[in-house]
């Protein structure tokens, strides 16, 4: 048990958002369960970690659980989106999700395995994210939606920049041995 118990708890993130596509969104329980898929990113790693129980398959099953919830997350708020902001600033988010589909992609095809840099800048882009459908409810959303946006840009580029461009072997995994911050469970 103790042996896969991260595993389960990552599981548990993907079942739930498989229980969100058939929830509304805008809603309490929405909101209950979404809020419990967090609290499974949050701790399956930290698990991981301490147990030292970290593997492979964990690493890819957290990463398809993410894209998972992240992607039935937006699917669902997005009519919250259309009313929050304007029509340029829909297509800006399209641009952004679309280069960050498109950099998985490249770094996938160059390195023969999906990799994201776990940067200051992603994990901010990531709990930013995480609040989205809270932030939506307030006056306030379409500034937070601005701020998303825009850090999301910075670390679209900063990926690319480490990535390619400044890295000597061109190598991402690499980068991740050099930097100590780095969590070890690809997003």
């Amino acid at each position: 048990m103790k042996k896969n118990l991260a595993n389960y708890i990552t599981s548990l993130r993907l079942i739930g958002a498989l229980v969100l596509i058939g929830i509304e969104a805008n809603t309490k329980m929405f909101l209950i369960v979404y809020s419990l898929c967090g609290l499974t990113d949050a701790i399956d790693g930290f698990v991981a970690r301490k147990f030292k129980i970290e593997s492979e398959y964990g690493r890819k099953l957290d990463s398809l659980s993410d894209l998972m919830l992240n992607g039935v997350m937006l699917v669902k708020v997005w009519p919250l989106l259309e009313a929050a902001l304007s029509r340029r600033a829909l297509y800006l988010i399209m641009a952004l999700i679309s280069a960050r589909g498109m950099l998985y992609l490249v770094v996938g095809i160059i390195y023969h395995h999906l990799l994201s840099t776990h940067s200051i800048w992603n994990k901010l882009v990531s709990i930013l994210m995480f609040f989205l459908p809270y932030a939506l409810m307030f006056s306030f959303a379409r500034y937070y939606c601005y701020l998303i946006m825009s850090i999301a840009a910075f670390s679209i580029l900063d990926e690319v920049y480490h990535l390619f461009i400044s890295s000597r072997t061109g190598n991402p995994v690499n980068k991740e041995a050099k930097d100590e911050t780095a969590d070890t469970r690809p997003q």
